[in-house]
């Protein structure tokens, strides 16, 4: 190699490019006015309530949340439905688009949001939440008040047979 100093600088300096997009927040605009809470979960504390058309930093996604940083600095978790990407103007194809990627996910210039299930490995490593199934469990109702619901809006009961049972060879039983 003739100049190995200045392929070693250019290859650092293209680091650093690279690098300092990556830590830099991607820019959004709030579409309603949302709550801005504490932890990505429609249980958690609301830290503030944020207006329409408000600009936050969108740091990092989990599912359907994304942690944002205002422009008062407060931080915390919205719904990425909630937020509009991007600035709206075509053409950044270039290593700008490509830093998007990799520090949140997205390049900006389209939307797409689905939360996903759980991973196998996320089912095997599940462990019971009692405070949770309790929390559920506040949700029920009395048979009693079911029946009546039932009854006012002209619902009928209806016996419904289970699903065949397929055995191991694909037959069903």
């Amino acid at each position: 190699m003739r100049h190995p100093m200045k392929i070693v600088s250019a290859l650092s300096g293209l680091g650093t490019l690279l690098f300092s997009s990556l830590v830099m927040a991607e820019p959004a605009t709030l579409l309603k006015p949302t709550e801005l809470r504490s932890q990505p979960q429609g249980s958690a504390t609301v830290v503030t309530t944020l207006k329409a058309k408000d600009s936050v930093d969108i740091s990092a996604r989990q599912g359907a949340w994304a942690s944002v940083r205002t422009s008062d600095g407060k931080s915390g978790w919205v719904r990425v439905l909630n937020l509009r990407t991007g600035s709206g103007q075509r053409g950044d194809a270039g290593i700008g688009a490509i830093a998007s990627v990799f520090k949140t996910g997205s390049s900006g210039n389209t939307v797409s949001t689905g939360v996903k299930g759980l991973s196998a490995e996320q089912l095997q490593n599940a462990t019971p939440n009692p405070a949770e199934a309790a929390r559920l469990a506040a949700y029920s109702v009395k048979d009693s008040d079911a029946r009546t619901f039932a009854k006012q809006g002209k619902l009928a009961s209806k016996q419904v047979d289970y699903l065949p049972v397929a055995t191991e060879g694909g037959a069903q039983q």
